[in-house]
């Protein structure tokens, strides 16, 4: 107790010092600073993360991935709906978001969370994620909620940091807000929407951590994509790991035109580079994807 209380203290003096030294553009790193110090190459990739001179993400190596399908499994109610089997096929590599890790005896190969809202009313949930052996996307702010509640020696999952894009601003992991250029050589940009090619130079959210998880997705280099409740509708419904009592709030029915128009994009890449994607929500409002139920599931796999 008396220790947390003393890192808290220290952190507002950190934070109150920050202020003084850096100008507003550097403001979102007032949390980090100067406990982090981070590694990029000469282009600015993000390449590694230390927290207290210690080794805590490691954007070089990247975990190969044994299948070339793999399953996205977003948190919409219809998941609900999908056979137990569904969520059990080797051929298939898991990838979750948010609360996912309800859904039981699944293996995530990768995990991403970047809501910092999430982690703080569910961390319940986001500890599950930090004790299996996934590896686990995150942003800075993100990742320093966790190393604020958990040491690091108890982490078991691989973590790789990620730089949103949220309105064509990116804040800069201990460096200036940027508008970010999306003429990049690893932006695919179409009617001024963009889409990461190398999720280490920034990753577009637009309002949906699914949206960043078909970008890590490309960066797999899967070929196959089948993406589980991705319902983008009955926004007044609680997730399937929710109840109407502990319900989150949610800002996809203010964004539900710019998120669907995003997804419309990443449908245009992965035609582009001969990637098949399937949305298993038969009465999703997301219309990019072919859609599949899961009694046809049984040709695919």
């Amino acid at each position: 107790m008396f220790y947390s209380l003393f890192n808290q203290v220290l952190r507002n003096i950190y934070k109150f010092v920050y202020k003084i030294l850096f100008p507003k553009e550097y403001k979102h790193n007032r949390r980090f600073w100067p406990l982090y110090r981070v590694q990029r190459n000469v282009d600015g990739r993000l390449e590694k993360v230390f927290f207290k001179k210690r080794l805590v993400s490691n954007n070089l190596e990247l975990v190969p991935t044994t299948n070339k399908k793999c399953m996205l499994i977003a948190t919409g109610p219809s998941i609900q709906q999908l056979p137990s089997k569904v969520f059990q096929n080797k051929e298939i590599d898991y990838i979750g978001v948010n609360g996912a890790i309800s859904l039981e005896n699944i293996h995530y190969s990768t995990y991403i969370i970047i809501d910092h809202n999430f982690v703080d009313t569910r961390f319940d949930l986001v500890e599950k994620v930090l004790q299996t052996n996934c590896t686990f996307y995150t942003t800075p702010r993100c990742l320093d909620m966790i190393l604020r509640r958990v040491k690091f020696n108890n982490i078991h999952c691989n973590i790789k940091t990620i730089e949103t894009i949220t309105r064509g601003l990116m804040e800069v992991f201990l460096d200036k807000e940027i508008h970010v250029n999306k003429t990049a050589e690893y932006i695919y940009t179409h009617n001024n929407f963009g889409f990461s090619k190398d999720i280490f130079y920034g990753t577009f959210d637009y309002f949906t951590v699914a949206y960043v998880a078909l970008q890590i997705i490309n960066a797999l280099n899967y070929k196959e994509i089948y993406i589980a409740g991705l319902d983008m509708n009955n926004f007044n419904k609680p997730r399937f790991y929710e109840t109407n009592d502990d319900k989150q709030p949610t800002s996809l029915d203010i964004h539900t035109e710019t998120v669907l128009h995003a997804f419309d994009i990443a449908a245009l890449f992965f035609k582009k580079n001969q990637i098949e994607v399937f949305n298993l929500s038969m009465n999703s409002a997301v219309k990019s994807f072919n859609k599949v139920s899961a009694d046809q599931l049984s040709k695919h796999f």
